[in-house]
């Protein structure tokens, strides 16, 4: 069989193996309130105001249907529009924001652990948690090395390039697998071949060294390693990731130094 069909028999076996698309069955589901909640997720950190325009390309949605979606968001205080027209989030969402946040205990647990290996190895150290096809950042400690990486709470990462997308994978259940490269199809065929060769890679460093790997797929310039943990307590998985410029964190050191000491940390968050 020729590769293309084999690829395309795998495909339509995930698209009936996941969920069933939305449909009468499922009659619970408001389909406005969808779209005004992908609205508020397309944004991104570093973003310094989007247009309607960019709205819709980003959400795949008409600009007459953005264009009534952030009026009803900015008059609710969840977008805020600056004189040039473009959006922001508001201050609305920052009840929403700080709530997930003050439910992490588990960020307290691991800061004291996650600053100390940042400073013997000079890296970031990070703790994740998936949304859609990302993963967002919520705990970061840095290392006062200047090269550390600069990145923050709210920093999104690809689930399937980046050592802590690839973690998560490695640990996610069967049926949130198929989920996940349901919805990369859902964008397009190299978005689906991309995921699944992002999987693939994180079962084989699982197997082959207890975490995942990143060096240069993310960045060309970034080395990173992750691993997946389910926190005490909780039902939620996350990734803790150990990453820096290439220049300065070898792949080597993060394998034979760094990834020891990151897999016990991620033991003691589980146990």
């Amino acid at each position: 069989m020729p590769a293309s069909a084999t690829t395309r028999t795998n495909q339509d076996e995930l698209l009936d193996s996941a969920d069933a698309p939305r449909g009468a069955e499922d009659r619970y589901y408001i389909t406005a309130l969808a779209r005004g909640l992908d609205v508020l997720a397309c944004f991104r950190s570093a973003d310094k105001g989007l247009t309607n325009q960019q709205i819709a390309e980003r959400c795949g949605l008409p600009k007459s249907t953005v264009t009534r979606i952030t009026y009803t968001l900015t008059t609710l205080g969840y977008l805020a529009q600056e004189s040039g027209g473009r959006y922001m989030l508001g201050t609305a969402t920052l009840g929403l924001g700080s709530a997930m946040l003050a439910r992490l205990d588990i960020r307290q647990l691991a800061r004291p652990m996650m600053q100390d290996l940042a400073e013997f190895s000079g890296t970031t150290v990070s703790i994740a948690m998936r949304d859609r096809l990302s993963m967002i950042y919520v705990e970061v400690c840095r290392s006062s090395a200047a090269l550390a990486l600069a990145l923050q709470v709210g920093s999104r990462m690809p689930l399937a390039t980046s050592a802590i997308g690839r973690a998560y994978l490695a640990r996610a259940s069967e049926q949130e697998r198929k989920d996940i490269l349901s919805r990369a199809l859902e964008l397009d065929e190299t978005a689906f071949d991309t995921m699944r060769a992002g999987l693939d890679q994180g079962l084989r460093d699982y197997e082959q060294y207890g975490c995942t790997t990143s060096f240069g797929d993310w960045q060309k310039d970034v080395n990173g390693i992750a691993v997946g943990f389910m926190p005490i307590g909780g039902s939620q998985l996350m990734s803790i990731n150990c990453g820096g410029p290439s220049s300065s964190v070898s792949k080597e050191f993060l394998l034979e130094q760094v990834r020891p000491r990151l897999i016990e940390i991620a033991r003691r968050l589980e146990s």
